[in-house]
């Protein structure tokens, strides 16, 4: 019960060592910090471009990063005034120096309030002043902690969303607000694409015949969706049900030795169902 958002789950170990624990709930917390930005930051264009009617060059978050590749560059908030951005390796140096310095300074103690530790350093890192009253700081921390991690595993869904669907978190949100039932994490134009899994198999049933080039062949659904093209091994071709193109092992190398796998596999799965 030391640290803030301590409920006393660890199944893994992971805070078995106290210097391993302190190390992890640095990384955590840095982490939490910047994912809480970083949803920020993916939403904000977004929503002002699609209903406040502000223009941006790009205002979804995966895709407005490449604008820096463009002719004109990139400019920050849409405004050429504020940062207007033609280099990647400028950006780059500027980070590393400028970040790297406001790191330095905090975690050689720089700045360090009193009875403040080097996660909550206080000082010229807390402009506000929300460290003065020990219990609001206290109740603060829990809140931190609590919400970076909520942050962390919705930068983990815009990612998906991202890969799965192609659009931002704010153009998905409003997709399935029109229409709930038809837009959602199992609608089948979705499970489908990149899914292998039983859902996306009921979610094609009924189709035709044609339409069965999504499962066999050399233009079915593959484990790694578009990402797959290198990592399928030249002999699957898809000809038995279920060949996702993955065979880290090898297995499937020899034609006699996989189908006599598959015979196994069909004949142990029907007994387990």
């Amino acid at each position: 019960g030391e640290y803030p958002g301590d409920y006393g789950w660890d199944t893994a170990g992971l805070a078995a060592d106290p210097t391993t624990f302190a190390a992890y709930r640095e990384a955590e917390l840095i982490h939490a910090r910047w994912a809480m930005l970083g949803t920020l930051g993916c939403l904000t264009p977004e929503l002002l471009a699609k209903y406040a009617g502000v223009q941006f060059g790009e205002p979804v978050w995966f895709k407005a990063g490449a604008q820096i590749f463009s002719e004109g560059g990139l400019d920050y908030l849409g405004s050429s005034n504020l940062v207007h951005a033609q280099s990647i390796l400028a950006i780059l140096a500027c980070q590393v120096v400028l970040m790297g310095a406001v790191e330095a300074y905090r975690v050689n103690g720089g700045p360090l309030g009193e009875d403040l530790d080097l996660l909550h350093p206080g000082e010229a890192f807390d402009p506000l002043g929300l460290a003065d009253d020990p219990d609001t700081f206290a109740e603060l921390k829990v809140k931190e902690i609590k919400n970076g991690r909520l942050a962390m595993f919705s930068m983990l869904g815009y990612y998906v969303q991202a890969i799965v669907t192609g659009e931002g978190p704010v153009e998905n949100w409003a997709s399935h607000i029109a229409d709930p039932f038809a837009v959602n994490g199992l609608t089948s134009a979705y499970v489908t694409q990149f899914a292998p899994s039983p859902v996306a198999m009921f979610a094609a049933s009924g189709r035709k015949a044609a339409e069965l080039s999504a499962w066999y062949g050399p233009d079915r659904n593959k484990w790694l969706g578009p990402f797959s093209e290198r990592s399928t091994p030249a002999y699957l071709t898809g000809e038995y049900p279920g060949d996702y193109g993955w065979d880290t092992a090898g297995l499937a190398a020899d034609p006699t030795t996989f189908a006599a796998y598959r015979e196994a596999e069909l004949i142990h799965a029907r007994w387990a169902m």
